[in-house]
């Protein structure tokens, strides 16, 4: 039976306050918040120590995180048993320095090493152990990737490729006068382009975001946000503009999702539908005052109906949740009745 993952469970993005600590080592000595850590991409309020995750009464994984909000320690289970444990140690910046991972296949740490101003310059893997006699990897270390990073006169980041080991480029990022991404170009292994993003802004907040696939038949992402930083549109169209998926999104006075527009193109026949018509699907959530979930209701219709006319839906899902002193999620038993248990601990 597969494991819904608990990180889908936690749609609320609250701020966590950070609290500034003195280190015996150099973790965190330069560090500056710039973006959500770990707790807050996760939606979870209060130096949050550890979460341990239960589903239908079985332990599946528990996280530790430091006093920053960054995750230190993954310990997944199988069957009631340790399957793997991955530890995170991170550099002077906050960024993650080495992972080390062991399971019962291998140990193995992936190293990243950085320049004076925090940018990655070289990843390596060191393999350990290998515990399956008929495995490929091999104990040693190798080289991954480098990065070719390039500075203006005032240490601005103004692009960085990334090489591997044969030194063939396999991705190349641009950054705009502000520090901004503005451009990312991924290639294939014979140095053609794979996807091509580019990013534009509306002040310093992302305002659109195109990919465009060059070997796709000419197909491209256009996403489209607000000033709150969150996506109210996202199209998957042909070069010609014509239509294969547009979503367009809806929220309440507090930033949580309510509505999911969904215009799709029917791409092959089935029932009373040709190739090419349009249908559209509507998604719609009721959430507590938490933002979690507590029904969804999705409703399609069809060439032949009106929008405008309620009708009844196709799939109703229904969840419970309770939640602790923080308002961080504790249980939860999804729409098919399974149930989810989180212990917390706190600094």
């Amino acid at each position: 039976m597969s494991v819904i993952n608990y990180k889908k469970y936690l749609p609320v993005v609250f701020s966590v306050f950070l609290v500034c600590l003195s280190s015996c080592n150099n973790e965190f000595s330069k560090y500056k918040k710039t973006d959500k850590n770990d707790l807050e991409k996760l939606g979870l309020v209060g130096n949050v120590k550890s979460v341990t995750r239960y589903y239908d009464g079985e332990i599946v994984y528990m996280d530790n995180y430091n006093r920053y909000g960054f995750e230190t320690e993954t310990v997944d289970y199988s069957d009631g048993e340790i399957d793997e444990t991955i530890t995170y140690s991170y550099n002077e910046f906050g960024k993650i320095s080495r992972k080390e991972t062991k399971n019962k296949t291998f140990h193995r740490a992936d190293i990243t090493l950085f320049d004076e101003i925090g940018n990655a310059i070289e990843e390596s893997t060191e393999i350990y152990e290998v515990y399956e006699a008929n495995s490929d990897l091999t104990v040693g270390k190798r080289l991954d990737y480098t990065y070719e990073n390039n500075y203006d006169k005032f240490g601005g980041l103004i692009s960085c490729k990334c090489l591997r080991r044969d030194g063939s480029c396999l991705f190349e990022k641009q950054y705009n006068q502000s520090g901004k991404l503005s451009k990312v170009i991924e290639y294939d292994e014979d140095g053609s382009v794979k996807k091509l993003t580019d990013y534009s802004y509306r002040g310093n907040v992302l305002a659109v975001e195109k990919t465009t696939y060059p070997k796709l038949h000419r197909m491209y992402d256009i996403c489209y946000y607000n000033q709150q930083g969150k996506m109210e549109k996202w199209s998957k169209l042909y070069e010609d503009k014509s239509i294969d998926e547009i979503h367009e999104y809806f929220f309440d006075h507090n930033g949580f999702m309510t509505k999911d527009v969904c215009t799709w193109v029917v791409s092959f026949p089935f029932s009373e539908l040709n190739i090419g018509d349009i249908c559209h699907t509507i998604t719609a959530y009721d959430r507590d005052e938490h933002g979690s979930i507590l029904k969804e209701t999705k409703t399609t219709y069809y060439p032949y109906e009106d929008m405008s006319i309620p009708k009844e839906a196709e799939e109703i899902k229904n969840f419970q949740y309770k939640y602790d002193n923080y308002g961080n999620v504790i249980y939860e038993k999804d729409y098919e009745g399974h149930e989810y248990k989180y212990e917390i601990t706190y600094y």
